[in-house]
């Protein structure tokens, strides 16, 4: 039997996440959950570019628990821990890209209340995309080649212009001036899933850490820059490099490095023309693995995305037939494409 899928908003992930649905062979696509009230009663094919498809989303929340879908993809721009609970409670599966690797980031406390609220209901919480997400698991896989492992690195670089979400780069405080208050915090708070996805491999590994610390760098813009859908004025935040470094016996173990830039008009040593991830894993013996996202010349709003949906898709078999409560790339078995091209 098919499994029976709700998509979660209708954005740029999401509309990935319904093509990739469609195109998998054990998925069936059942629900739509939309946020505006105008986007409620409209067929979910329309609202992400496709032909209508014959599902009708919906802005109730209720209504998309009265479908009895297996598993819900919950791709949200702002998450909402109360609407997570509600799922997992009624028995269905969470396969979330806002920000969620363990949950940690979201407070100890809405960790907790998303895990109980996952065996209570006799389902899974998973939490993935491309970064954290499937680098985190490329990244230890690698590292199944080594003995007496000594660190593992992740750096990431992207162009994130792609990413036309004026409301999320505001909230990392790009286009702000360097010296607002509050912006290192925010930007912090805005990235600390980095932080789930160190002490998740930690995890995976065996290893309690000492610390995590984290650093951040901020570019800026050299001259005003107009996006079309985002200024950003000269001598404001442009680019910023995070590094989030995981110690252990005194130690950097664990690294996840994250330079971001909206535009190549930044000061030096920001902008590159890389785009993708580098992973290092130092032992016995070492590794280095470059992983380039090689997208089409013309760049729309559902490749620009795409990888970090078909993450959460490909899982969908896997996560449902987890255990119940939250669970991470380590608990589940090797997840590839779900679907083949013809």
């Amino acid at each position: 039997m098919s499994i029976r899928v709700v998509q979660w908003t209708t954005g740029n992930v999401a509309a990935n996440a319904v093509r990739a649905v469609l195109a998998h062979p054990d998925l069936e696509l059942v629900g739509g959950y939309a946020w505006s009230a105008d986007k409620a009663g409209r067929d979910l094919g329309e609202l992400v570019g496709l032909d209508p498809l014959g599902v009708t989303a919906t802005a109730d929340v209720d209504e998309i628990i009265g479908l009895r879908p297996d598993v819900v993809l919950y791709m949200p721009l702002f998450w909402d821990v109360d609407q997570m609970v509600k799922l997992l409670e009624a028995g269905i599966n969470v396969i979330s890209t806002a920000n969620f690797i363990t949950g940690r980031s979201y407070g100890d406390a809405d960790m907790k209340r998303l895990h109980d609220a996952a065996e209570e209901g006799g389902v899974s919480l998973y939490g993935t995309g491309i970064s954290p997400g499937l680098a985190n698991a490329l990244a230890l896989t690698v590292a199944g080649g080594v003995r007496d492992l000594e660190r593992i690195s992740i750096w990431e670089e992207a162009d994130v212009s792609v990413y036309e979400s004026e409301e999320t780069w505001n909230a990392l405080g790009f286009a702000q001036p360097p010296d607002t208050p509050g912006l290192a915090e925010g930007a912090k708070a805005r990235q600390l899933v980095f932080q789930d996805a160190v002490e998740m491999m930690a995890a995976a590994l065996g290893v309690d850490l000492d610390d995590v610390s984290h650093r951040l760098d901020l570019g800026l813009a050299t001259e005003d820059v107009d996006l079309g859908w985002m200024k950003i004025p000269k001598g404001t935040v442009c680019g910023q490099k995070g590094v989030w470094t995981g110690t252990y016996n005194g130690r950097a173990l664990i690294e996840i490095g994250l330079t971001w830039w909206l535009s190549d008009k930044i000061e030096d040593g920001f902008a590159s023309d890389a785009h993708g991830h580098v992973i290092e894993v130092v032992g016995t013996p070492s590794f280095r693995v470059v992983s380039e996202i090689l997208r089409p010349a013309m760049v729309d709003r559902v490749t620009s995305t795409a990888e970090t949906a078909h993450a959460a898709v490909n899982a969908v078999p896997a996560v449902v037939a987890a255990g119940p409560g939250l669970v991470t790339v380590a608990d589940l078995p090797l997840i590839t494409a779900g679907s083949v091209a013809r």
